[in-house]
């Protein structure tokens, strides 16, 4: 039928009957072309670099994809468009083959023109390769250039290697000269001596010759005048001749210090005028180097500006150019489009009535024939199952026969059976193996790498116990958020300051303020642990529960547990609540010598993680002892609450939870509700703390909340039903509340698990059971738990002494005596004499 209602469309559409041919721009004749001119390449690089390649995978399951995969690469039509809008056509339909053979039409389908996207390719690589012979040339040019200063370069380093050449030859010169001048002084200073040593040998003869003259001052007058003659004639000579030798010498020596001095002198001149001219030479070439360099520099950037006033011309034109050849290609498009659109609809608007006809026909021939043959049409139905009811049952009973021979073989072979039976117990004991085996592996996991080992108690979850939570909230099959104290008993005032704490610890972090640390104290079993529960989760935290009595045994990995147990609470994403419970057993006060060193430095630990405010975790403590908590820690405390018993109205309340909790609905024993909950005048003036409770209920108070009557159907027929006076009723409720004085929460919720036991006695004894409760069972339970209440606060005062009372029955044991009944025993008569005196 569909291809049938295909066919007039596939006749009427021009697209799909020349799907087959070549693409007009292959046709690349000049008969059959006009307008021939130049295409704008720097355009196309344009708009090439704007088409963005991505990889997709094809929706549809063609036959295609048989032999390619349906990841594929190329580009979108809707983003190549706005880019390059004669690269894209609009195609009214696309006839595909799936994977089956079956013949498919999508309509409206755009189509990328390869031929448009191969020729701008090409352009595009034309307009690079031009670009490229530009580079080339400029290239070369640079390389030119290049030569020429490296040449330059290498003229003046063989200038400056001359020029230092020659500095270090005169250098060796004035060395030289320095030493020749050295060598001539020390001769000079060497003629000195000896000139000095002749004159001392010249005195020494002169004084031997006088001694010698006087010792022959005897002789003759001739002869010392003869004598004296000659020693006259011999001093002149020898005179005349030191005289001439020392002027000769001298002259000599004089002359040679003056030719060095002129010779040094010369050399002096001449390297200064050296120096002199290297300086010159080296300036002129610095400044004819730095005048090229200057003229190169401005002839450059000369050329730089005429070349970049000249491309911003020849830019503004393309620019210029191709937005006019832009608006001109698509107005012509869109008249194309528009007259292409025009005849597409009329021609979808013929084949889409042409199809209808033809549609109308079939269908009225099939109904015709439909019913023409509804006989025959029936009973092939009928045929047919019949054939698949024979196949069925045949199936079935060779499925029995087979399970039937399998059983039998296995029951009549001892071997089959063995083999059963141990095939049974194994798949039982590798269960049981693999189910033990996972709850070690989970806890030695937990242990190594989940919550610390002083966290005893935490409700930190993963992302998939979140999403399970509100999953269930939203199914309204666990309570909403904000109703987490709605079974917690507390008195009205106590209850409005733990919500004001957790309203303001809920919105910590919206405001960027930190939390508030708190200490909870009070006596034992008044709900401070299940508080910090309940408080941490209404305040969005997680909590973790540790005991103070944990600490201690750990000695010296104390420490090390403290700062594990720290890193994790800052792991949190939410906040962590970290309750301490009993926390007087390591945060006692220092003061103290009992505590030990490793006590001391768990305290110390303690200190430094709580000493500054943040906003990752809140620490709530929990003592009976307050007064034992070392000064710092209640530094540390922004909060102090105390848990005190339950008053009356407290009691009253808890007492009829519990007894919901632990009788009506395990053992299905309901008690008389009234209609309407009042508080006589009696109760009030009994109990005026009651009283002033019920005058100012605090809001979302659970004492309220618990004293409604519940509202499904069986304690609707338990009203109807007619009660005894001897069943438990609100009355005997409130009278148990009221004997309950100085119990605890704790101590009320076990009164009424040790009630259920007595029940459960009761059931055991009697055939037909219990339907309500009898008020003496719930006195006689609550009178003996008063007892014992009584007996450990004497426990506690005045210790414990055993007396056998020999007037009990034997069946009976004696009931222990504390020491001051023991007292009140022995000073009756005492007590009975005085008041008869009286």
């Amino acid at each position: 039928l569909l291809g049938l209602a295909l066919v007039p469309g596939v006749v009427g559409n021009w697209l799909l009957q020349c799907s087959s041919c070549v693409d007009q721009a292959y046709f690349a004749d000049e008969k059959i072309k006009e307008n021939v001119k130049d295409a704008d390449l720097s355009v196309l690089m344009a708009q090439l670099k704007q088409v963005r390649i991505r990889e997709f995978e094809h929706r549809e399951d063609e036959f295609y994809n048989k032999f390619f995969s349906k990841r594929q690469l190329g580009i979108m039509a809707q983003e190549l468009q706005p880019v390059m809008p004669s690269a894209v056509a609009f195609l009214p339909e696309r006839r595909w083959t799936n994977a089956k053979g079956i013949s498919n039409t999508t309509k409206n389908v755009m189509l990328l023109r390869d031929s448009h996207l191969l020729f701008a390719a090409i352009g595009s690589l034309q307009h690079l390769a031009t670009r490229a012979d530009y580079w080339d040339s400029t290239i070369e040019k640079l390389d030119k250039d290049m030569v020429a200063v490296v040449s330059e370069q290498q003229d003046n380093r063989r200038k400056r290697e001359v020029m230092l050449d020659q500095i270090v030859r005169t250098v060796a010169k004035v060395e030289v000269l320095q030493f020749s001048h050295a060598k001539t002084e020390e001769g000079v200073v060497r003629l000195e001596g000896d000139v000095q040593r002749f004159k001392s040998t010249s005195d020494e003869n002169h004084a031997s010759v006088v001694l010698g003259l006087d010792d022959v001052r005897n002789r003759t007058k001739s002869q010392d005048l003869v004598i004296q003659a000659f020693k006259d004639e011999f001093r002149a000579a020898v005179e005349r001749e030191a005289r001439a030798d020392l002027v000769e010498k001298r002259k000599s020596s004089e002359a040679d210090l003056e030719v060095a001095l002129v010779k040094r002198s010369i050399e002096k001149l001449r390297w200064e005028e050296e120096q002199k001219t290297i300086l010159l030479r080296e300036e002129e070439l610095r400044k004819s180097e730095d005048h090229s360099s200057k003229l190169h520099e401005a002839r450059v950037a000369k050329e730089m500006e005429k070349k970049k006033i000249l491309d911003l011309e020849l830019m503004q034109e393309q620019e210029a150019s191709n937005i006019r050849q832009e608006e001109a290609k698509r107005e012509g498009e869109k008249e194309l489009l528009k007259l292409r659109l025009e005849s597409d609809e009329r021609r979808a608007q013929m084949g889409v009535q042409e199809a209808i006809e033809k549609a109308k026909i079939e269908e009225e021939a099939k109904i015709k024939a439909a019913r023409d043959n509804e006989d025959v049409n029936i009973r092939a139905m009928q045929a047919e199952m019949e054939e698949k009811k024979a196949q069925m049952l045949a199936a079935i009973k060779q499925t029995a026969e087979i399970a039937a021979n399998w059983v039998e073989s296995v029951y009549t072979s001892p071997t089959n059976l063995g083999l059963a039976i141990g095939s049974i117990i194994s798949c039982i004991a590798g269960a049981y193996f693999a189910r033990e085996m996972a709850i070690l592996l989970r806890e030695q996991l937990n242990k190594r790498l989940g919550r610390p080992s002083l966290v005893r108690k935490t409700n930190r979850r993963s992302y998939f116990s979140e999403a399970s939570t509100w999953f269930l909230r939203l199914l309204r099959l666990k309570k909403p958020h904000g109703a987490e104290f709605d079974d917690v008993v507390l008195h009205p005032k106590l209850h409005q300051q733990v919500m004001r704490l957790a309203d303001a610890t809920r919105s910590a972090k919206t405001r960027r303020m930190p939390l508030q640390h708190a200490m909870f104290y009070g006596p034992p079993g008044t709900g401070k642990t299940m508080v910090a529960q309940r408080f941490a989760e209404y305040s969005g935290l997680e909590y973790a529960i540790m005991s103070g009595g944990d600490v201690a045994p750990l000695e010296e990995q104390a420490v090390t547990e403290l700062h594990k147990l720290f890193q994790w609470v800052h792991r949190s994403r939410r906040g962590v609540l970290l309750f301490i419970d009993e926390a007087d057993a390591f945060l006692a006060s220092r003061k103290g010598s009992h505590m030990s060193e490793s006590l001391r430095n768990a305290l110390t630990t303690m200190l430094y993680h709580t000493g500054t405010p943040t906003s990752q975790f809140m620490l709530v403590i929990a003592t009976n002892r307050p007064g034992d908590l070392d000064s710092a820690v209640l530094d540390r405390l922004d909060e102090a609450i105390e848990f005190g018993l339950p008053d009356y109205d407290a009691r009253a309340a808890m007492v009829q939870l519990y007894f919901d909790m632990y009788i009506s609905k395990p053992l299905n024993i309901s008690w008389k509700r009234p209609k309407t909950t009042v508080s006589t005048a009696e109760e009030d003036s009994k109990n005026p703390s009651a009283a002033g409770a019920k005058a100012a209920p605090a809001k979302g108070s659970l004492a309220r909340a618990a004293l409604k009557p519940p509202s499904d159907n069986n304690n609707k027929a338990a009203e109807e039903e007619v009660w005894s006076p001897d069943d438990v009723d609100e009355s005997a409720l409130k009278e148990a509340a009221r004997r309950l004085h100085g119990f605890s929460g704790r101590e009320i919720s076990k009164l009424f698990t040790s009630l259920q036991t007595h029940v459960l006695y009761g059931l055991q004894r009697r055939e037909k059971g219990y339907k309500r409760l009898p008020k003496s069972m719930l006195f006689e339970v609550v009178d003996s738990k008063v007892k014992e209440h009584d007996r450990t606060a004497e426990f506690q005062v005045t210790g414990y002494n055993y007396e056998v009372q020999h007037s009990n029955p034997p069946s009976i044991p004696a009931t222990p005596q504390t020491s001051m009944q023991q007292q009140m025993q022995r000073r009756a008569p005492e007590m009975l004499t005085t008041a008869a005196a009286a």
